[in-house]
C-alpha cells in the first residue's frame, strides 16, 4: 500500500447511496464502516479515510443478535466470567476474541467457556453472529454435581 492510498480529500464524492454526493470526509464513520464491511464499490477509499481519521477498525464485530442472545440465554456465564465493569458487549467481544484464539472450531461454530459462538468469517474481520450455551457442557457439568451431592 503506497502513501496515496491513505491520502483522500474533498473531491473524492461518493457516487451511490445514502450519501452520493458528499465529499468523502465528511460521511459518517459508521457508514464508511458499513462501505467496507459489505465490500462496496468505494470500499477501499472508504478503508483510507477511516485510516486518515485514525478510526479503528474492528478485530470483532459483535452482532446485535448475539447481545439479545447473550442477555437472555447466558447471563450466568456472563456474570461469572466478566471483569469489573465489563458489560454484556464487551465481554461478548472479549471471549469472541479468546474463542477465536483458543476454541475447538466446527465449520462457523467455535466451542468456548460453556458456549458456542458462531462467526461469520467472509467479510473484513469475524463477525459474532450469535451466542447459545453449550447444552453439551452444561449437561456434563450437571452430572458431575449430582454425583458430588
Amino acid at each position: 500500500m503506497t502513501d496515496q492510498d491513505h491520502q483522500t480529500d474533498d473531491r473524492i464524492v461518493l457516487t451511490g447511496g445514502k450519501h452520493k454526493g458528499t465529499p468523502i470526509t465528511r460521511v459518517p464513520a459508521a457508514y464508511l464502516k458499513w462501505m467496507v464491511s459489505t465490500r462496496q464499490q468505494m470500499a477501499g477509499k472508504a478503508r483510507s479515510e477511516l485510516r486518515r481519521r485514525g478510526t479503528v477498525m474492528p478485530d470483532i464485530e459483535v452482532s446485535g443478535h448475539a447481545v439479545n442472545r447473550a442477555s437472555m440465554k447466558c447471563l450466568h456465564q456472563w456474570k461469572k466470567d466478566r471483569h469489573d465493569a465489563e458489560g454484556l458487549h464487551a465481554w461478548l467481544a472479549r471471549v469472541a476474541a479468546e474463542a477465536l484464539r483458543n476454541g475447538r472450531q466446527t465449520d462457523d461454530i467455535i466451542y468456548h467457556k460453556g458456549l458456542r459462538l458462531v462467526f461469520e468469517f467472509d467479510c473484513d474481520w469475524p463477525v459474532l453472529k450469535t451466542v447459545m450455551v453449550d447444552e453439551r457442557k452444561s449437561a456434563r457439568v450437571r452430572i458431575i454435581n449430582e454425583r458430588s451431592n
